[in-house]
């Protein structure tokens, strides 16, 4: 949607966000009692296993608190560093969960070099920490099942010349507006955001035409595993199905990766530039 981060975030785990035009927790009485109201919970019902792989507070935390600080939920957030428990060790043994979200480390905390590529971090760090874990998770023994999709949760600020396109809201509930705010509703995405699959099963340099948006990634594991929508929009949008070739995998066998190189000048400019971060 045109707003900021959490709300994003929010049609990413959830197909709406409940209201919202603002980062924030959600309000607890807009949950709705019975059901679920985010991709979490529709996985624990299905029996699937997964798990949240973060160096720093896990990105649920935003606006989720009410569940994620539940014991049973802390348990599934792991520091994606730990030797024993973590994204990468978890990968070499063979235990990864069924699905996995890895997030970054956050700018606020490790300033330029943090890998989201939030500023004033610098990109390259980001580049280069996608890059290992799509080289180690070619060249494990998981790689034949595996899809990786590498997104962003909004566009930064900057600026696009594409108007974003009408979408089908979520049906729920009507923008929280301040009396200043531009009038709208939840008919419209955001601006663009890069959005990339790597899988033995990825259409060879396809580029995909369909509108898509954040809540695809979510319709996407509800149509693997079976589930039903959470909102009119993530019920609405388009699974990403375009971009796999299920019958004719052109990558069984994984290509070499360009390097991911950091120019360590680059990246002293940038903290003389921000001394503080």
């Amino acid at each position: 949607m045109l707003g900021p981060t959490w709300v994003n975030r929010f049609y990413y785990l959830s197909g709406t966000s409940f209201g919202r035009t603002s980062n924030g927790e959600i309000d607890r009485a807009r949950i709705p009692e019975e059901g679920d109201h985010v991709v979490f919970e529709q996985l624990d019902r299905a029996g699937v296993s997964w798990r949240i792989y973060s160096t720093a507070v896990p990105f649920v935390f935003g606006g989720y608190p009410h569940y994620a600080l539940r014991p049973r939920q802390r348990a599934r957030q792991v520091d994606f560093d730990d030797p024993e428990d973590g994204f990468f060790a978890a990968l070499e043994d063979g235990t990864l969960p069924a699905v996995s979200y890895v997030d970054p480390t956050w700018d606020f905390i490790d300033g330029v070099d943090a890998t989201d590529e939030h500023p004033p971090a610098n990109p390259q760090r980001g580049q280069a920490w996608v890059r290992e874990i799509v080289t180690r998770v070619m060249a494990s023994d998981l790689w034949p099942e595996t899809a990786i999709i590498v997104t962003y949760d909004e566009h930064g600020g900057f600026y696009d010349h594409v108007p974003p396109p009408e979408t089908c809201p979520p049906g729920d509930f009507e923008p929280d507006l301040d009396a200043d705010d531009e009038p709208g509703g939840f008919d419209r995405l955001g601006f663009r955001v890069p959005l990339l699959v790597i899988s033995p099963y990825a259409r060879p340099g396809y580029v995909s035409d369909r509108v898509t948006d954040l809540s695809s990634v979510l319709r996407l594991l509800q149509a693997r595993y079976l589930l039903p929508a959470l909102s009119g929009r993530d019920a609405n949008a388009w699974p990403l199905l375009d971009l796999f070739d299920f019958d004719d995998p052109a990558y069984m066998e994984p290509p070499e990766l360009a390097e991911a190189p950091v120019d360590e000048d680059r990246v002293a400019a940038c903290h003389a530039a921000f001394p503080d971060e």
